[in-house]
């Protein structure tokens, strides 16, 4: 065993860890398969710090290096890809091209030097890609159809091509380099564009993809063999470096969504009201514009609380939510101050604007809404509102005068409301 090498294994054997108990602690779509793929690649470091150039473990031992490296490639460009693709279609799509690729990968580290049983797996990989192809592309444009089955045609042509000048590492290594971009590319498409994980993701495979590309030509150049294998190592820390930040921005961006938005409805909580209707109204001093503060408590909600329960409580709410994200304009903000209260923002109304227009505007819409029935575990529920408007800078310029008009205008209403409703 290369003495060398124990250091990067247990580098990588730590960032391993760090990652699996992390994924623990906060589960995330993906990250499992990503696990998985760095699992491969370790494997292949074993496999690489116990490769001889010759004596009993040259075979063997290439054989992992070579198919590890192409089983972490697809199941990386498996879950860099969900989100992107149908996964059912894809998942079959790469099931139909693996084979000939771990058949070419293998047949290579086997020392197979002649060309027949190369040419026999590429015919045998070109028809099942293109099966694979077409049946990915049912359904989605012809353009991204073409694209797929461009990407068959250069794999298999330049593994033909490399085939049938004698070079047969480079016949080995091209279908990898191409995996190993396809990670970068479609990585690049999946993550979040403000990420400095994804930075390392895409960096880190993209110089993979090229490591793998010029493989043939340092092993040519032995001067460079120590620079290259710095760069084999490299990269495979980048990528799990990048996996780790990318899911500690996923931490830190669910952990800014829960601290502004109810766990419950998913709308806006007290505190995102709060800053969004000061910035309301700065917008409209500064654009001479008007900003509605719309209360709305519902009538009859805890008389099915308490006949109901709680559960049933909850799920009504949801559907409550649901209704009136439907009626509320985008560039308004709808909130949840608790229990069975709502709060509504609507912001950038015209001046020109009557003052009833924009009480039709408001809680026409939402009544609206509110009327239709519920229904939870086949149970039917009617469940009417109040509603209190305030507008600025009609009724008050200030605005906790604002919120506190709008709550006296909404109890008001609900006075009014027969007690047989609540």
């Amino acid at each position: 065993m290369k003495i060398a090498f124990l250091p990067d294994l247990a580098a990588m054997a730590t960032l391993l860890t760090i990652l699996y108990f992390l994924r623990r602690r906060h589960p995330q779509e993906g990250v499992g398969l990503w696990i998985v793929g760095l699992l491969f690649i370790f494997l292949e470091a074993i496999a690489y710090a116990l490769y001889m150039p010759s004596g009993p473990r040259h075979i063997p031992m290439h054989i992992v290096a070579l198919d590890s490296y192409l089983a972490a490639g697809v199941i990386f460009l498996w879950a860099a890809s969900q989100g992107l693709f149908p996964r059912r279609a894809t998942l079959l799509y790469l099931i139909a091209t693996v084979p000939a690729l771990a058949s070419l990968e293998t047949t290579y580290a086997l020392d197979v030097r002649h060309a027949a049983p190369y040419r026999l797996i590429v015919g045998l990989g070109f028809a099942l890609g293109i099966t694979g192809t077409l049946y990915l592309a049912r359904g989605m444009r012809l353009t991204r159809s073409w694209g797929l089955v461009a990407i068959q045609l250069l794999l298999w042509g330049l593994v033909w091509r490399f085939v049938s000048i004698g070079m047969y590492r480079d016949a080995a290594y091209i279908p990898l380099f191409l995996v190993y971009l396809l990670v970068a590319v479609v990585f690049g498409l999946s993550l979040p564009r403000k990420s400095l994980g994804k930075i390392a993701i895409v960096g880190g495979f993209t110089v993979w993809s090229l490591v793998f590309l010029g493989h043939s030509w340092v092993t040519n150049h032995p001067q460079y063999l120590s620079f290259a294998s710095e760069i084999w190592d490299w990269q495979k820390f980048l990528v799990t470096i990048g996996m780790l930040l990318v899911m500690l921005e996923r931490k830190v961006t669910s952990n800014e969504w829960f601290a502004l938005h109810d766990q419950l409805t998913g709308l806006a909580n007290r505190r995102c009201f709060e800053e969004r209707l000061d910035d309301a109204l700065k917008e409209a001093q500064r654009e001479d514009k008007r900003v509605a503060v719309v209360m709305i408590d519902l009538n009859g909600f805890k008389l099915i609380n308490d006949s109901w329960g709680h559960e049933t409580g909850d799920c009504l709410l949801q559907q409550i939510a649901d209704a009136l994200r439907a009626v509320v304009r985008p560039i308004d903000t709808l909130a949840r101050l608790g229990g069975d209260e709502f709060i509504l923002v609507a912001t950038q109304l015209p001046r020109d604007l009557l003052a009833a227009q924009i009480l039709e505007m408001t809680t026409g819409r939402i009544l609206e809404a509110l009327s239709r029935p519920f229904s939870v575990d086949d149970k039917e529920f009617s469940v009417s509102g109040s509603v209190g408007v305030a507008i600025y800078p009609d009724d008050t310029t200030n605005e906790v005068l604002l919120r506190r008009l709008a709550d006296q205008r909404m109890y008001q209403q609900k006075r009014q409301v027969p007690v047989a409703q609540i």
